[in-house]
Order: C-alpha cells, then structure tokens, then sequence
C-alpha cells in the first residue's frame, strides 16, 4: 500500500516548488477517505522518515529529490574529536573542516583548517588542552590577519564559543564505527559563513553566492532550522533578504 501511495503522490506533486500540510492532508484524505487524524499525522511523518518528501520548513513539504548533505569525516577529524570527549566528558561541542566548503565553491580554498565550537565557559580550558598537542597550531577566536597570516593547512583549529541551540548533527567517524562525532548541518555551516566575515574572508562576495547556489540547488535544506539558528545569531532578517534577493527561485513563498 505504502509504495502505490509513494508513487501517486510523487505523481501528483512532480513539478510544484512546494505544498503545506492542509493540501498534503487533503490529498492523502482523497486516497484513503477513513483515515484518522492521528493516522495521517504519522503518515506524513513516515513520508518525510523515508524521504518520500522533505520538510523544508514547518508544515511545508516538497517531493524528495535532493540528497542529504553527508560530510567527509577525515581520519584526522575523528582524531581530532577524541581530545575533547576524553578531557571533557558530556560537554557541548561541535567540530569541522573548513575544507568541506570546496564542495560547493567555485575557486578551491588553498588553506583549510579546522572549527572547534564549544560551551562559551569552556572555551579556555579547551583552548590549553588542544594547545598541550604539539601536532597542532591553536587559535582562540582570532582575527581575519591572524587567519591569513599564521594558519597552515591541515594542521591549525580555531577554538570558538558554541552559540546555544546551534543546528548539529551526530555522525560515525568510520563506517559502522560507534565513536560519534558532533558536527554542524549544513543550515548551520551556511549562515556561519554568511554571518562571520573574519573567519570566512576568503568565501565573500560572489564566492559565497556560489556557496549558496550549488547547497540550494543539491541538498535538502530545512528552512526552518535555517532561519532560527540565523535569529540566534541575528541574522534573520538579513539572510532573508539575502535569499530572496539571490535565490527566489529555491525559497519563493517559503521564507515569509
């Protein structure tokens, strides 16, 4: 049953930028006039589950045809992580690669390093113990001529304070490995970049449209999840008008 259903909806919502829950509701109601209240909300939840369809914002969907951004987790990354889950049980933190963002610029960053956030009152404290590793070159929120003068690829992290709330994800350093590592989605990595212009210089102007561009047009994108973490750093307004003015054609009728 579950399959006919799958293959008429995407029949029938094919083509349209996007439909809310009340036309979803509506359109389901028509295939199974029994159905319950509850028995729709878990249908619903179960289309987006198999990503049949995806939420790009509350109570509006799209049929599934993007794929979910996956970073590469590097051997040195889930070295990395250890550091702070082994000296800091249980606390909050988030770590990437700035060399993920080659993935969707047009000119390839030449110098990457990496982002460790964590609990704004844990930021010294972490900082000392990275900086006890001699592998490493560790920098506490430094400024844009610290970046481009100092930083060597592969081998520097910034440490930076967590933003509460801040849109992360849990993933396997290997496959089928159970170490964890906590990293940022891909909603949260695009407004780091479009609200922090010092450590993101070298991604600005038509460089960072292109960033928005290709993560618009290949990926899934919960608006949502997108917009509170933007008001979480005061961006919300801004990032609206960015988009809007940039990209109505992915987020027309979404962001009002």
């Amino acid at each position: 049953m579950s399959k006919i259903i799958d293959h008429q909806l995407s029949k029938h919502f094919r083509g349209k930028d996007h439909f809310d829950r009340d036309t979803l509701s509506s359109f389901l109601t028509g295939l199974d006039p029994e159905i319950t209240e509850s028995a729709l909300t878990w249908r619903i939840h179960d289309l987006v589950k198999r990503k049949v369809i995806d939420q790009v914002k509350l109570g509006v969907y799209i049929i599934s045809n993007k794929e979910t951004y996956q970073p590469f987790i590097s051997d040195k990354l889930a070295r990395l992580s250890k550091i702070v889950v082994k000296e800091f049980d249980k606390l909050e933190y988030c770590l990437w690669s700035t060399e993920w963002l080659n993935d969707f610029t047009q000119h390839q960053l030449g110098t990457f390093f990496y982002i460790l956030e964590v609990e704004k009152d844990f930021v010294e404290e972490v900082f000392n113990a990275y900086s006890e590793n001699r592998q490493y070159r560790v920098y506490l929120d430094p400024k844009e001529d610290i970046i481009e003068r100092y930083m060597e690829s592969g081998i520097s992290i910034v440490i930076k304070p967590l933003i509460s709330r801040s849109p992360k994800q849990k993933v396997a350093g290997k496959e089928k490995s159970k170490d964890k590592i906590y990293v940022p989605t891909l909603e949260k990595i695009l407004i780091d970049v479009y609200s922090d212009e010092v450590t993101f210089y070298a991604i600005q102007g038509s460089e960072m449209n292109t960033l928005f561009e290709n993560a618009l047009k290949r990926y899934q994108i919960n608006f949502t999840k997108l917009i509170s973490y933007a008001r979480r750093r005061n961006k919300d307004e801004q990032i609206k008008n960015y988009l809007n003015n940039n990209f109505d054609d992915y987020v027309k009728d979404i962001l009002t």
